[in-house]
């Protein structure tokens, strides 16, 4: 999908947006809908998901796959895979900040080709849900989606996982995904559902922040260059002025894509020659996390060298129950 111009502010601006989506596939069309949608100024930023409701009802007939926090469940991990769009985001109040219904401000997703198969073989976290008083059921359940047909790979969803177990060869077993279900936290519970799942997390640092553009290098133990990060809420926060280790959990491999969010990464004259020589490595989507009182927060969303992994701070890798918000 190639980049469109971000719409000026015309009362046509719905019948614009409709007009241009409707020439994308339905898993497309989405994309294009939020690209438009999301720089839009809105005066009550608790219409956030409620101003998206028509456009939302209508893919989840088309795409046969329900939404959860503005997040169309059968391809749950492509669209918690977004950044900022040339503009600093800001978080919405009320909103998970797992989803684009968190932020202000215009956001781009990952948009990755064979998506069905990225899907399969790139994926690994089984996603829950969690709501008060504790209660956990998973976000996409192909049990019980009988109108999604498996068999047609022109609808987009999961059909199946790759475990995470064949990536690293790790000293510790990567294998349980089930949640925990009695759990106390020591915080009250967000007015919205919150994520539960498991999945790697490493320690790495950050350096060399784009202030405007809310960018930053990441770099590993040795301080070698190893990925990049887009972060979230820069000035809503002092989370970054910590000299410690930051946490990042992965969310999935990266895979052949369009020119997107990181059409230079590759390229990057700042990741440092250790990654760029390894022809084989590939990339991972991660996402940067603050802890409070036992339940995570998105600080940014980076992309990060395989390898990385290896070369993590004290602590080292662990896989863990993530407790999203």
């Amino acid at each position: 999908m190639d980049r469109l111009p971000l719409p000026n502010n015309n009362s046509a601006f719905a019948d614009r947006l409709l007009s241009m989506a409707w020439a994308y596939p339905p898993k497309d069309e989405y994309r294009v809908v939020l690209l438009y949608f999301t720089p839009r100024a809105l005066t009550n930023q608790g219409d956030a998901l409620l101003a998206m409701a028509g456009i939302i009802r209508r893919l989840s007939i088309e795409m046969k796959s329900s939404f959860f926090q503005g997040i169309p469940v059968a391809a749950f991990n492509t669209f918690l895979v977004f950044h900022s769009h040339h503009c600093l985001l800001r978080r919405r109040k009320g909103f998970p900040g797992y989803s684009w219904c968190g932020w202000i401000g215009p956001v781009i997703f990952y948009n990755p080709r064979e998506e069905n198969q990225w899907l399969s073989d790139k994926t690994w976290i089984i996603w829950y849900e969690r709501r008060p008083p504790g209660s956990t059921i998973l976000v996409w359940d192909i049990l019980a989606n009988e109108a999604f047909p498996v068999a047609d790979m022109n609808f987009l969803g999961y059909r199946q996982r790759s475990p995470f177990g064949d990536r690293h060869a790790l000293k510790f077993p990567t294998s349980r995904t089930a949640p925990t279900q009695e759990h106390y936290f020591e915080r009250s519970f967000p007015t919205y559902p919150i994520l539960q799942f498991w999945t790697l997390a490493v320690y790495l640092s950050i350096s060399d922040f784009q202030v405007f553009h809310a960018l930053a290098i990441i770099r590993d133990r040795f301080g070698k260059r190893c990925g990049r990060i887009w972060m979230d809420g820069f000035e809503e926060t002092t989370f970054f002025e910590s000299k410690s280790p930051l946490e990042f959990i992965i969310l999935s491999e990266r895979g052949k894509e369009y020119k997107a969010m990181d059409s230079n990464f590759r390229d990057d004259k700042d990741i440092e020659e250790v990654y760029q020589s390894r022809e084989t490595s590939r990339d991972y989507n991660v996402m940067l996390l603050e802890w409070n009182e036992g339940i995570a927060e998105r600080r940014g969303l980076g992309i990060m060298y395989k390898e990385a992994v290896e070369r993590s701070f004290t602590p080292e890798p662990v896989w863990k129950e993530v407790f999203l918000a």
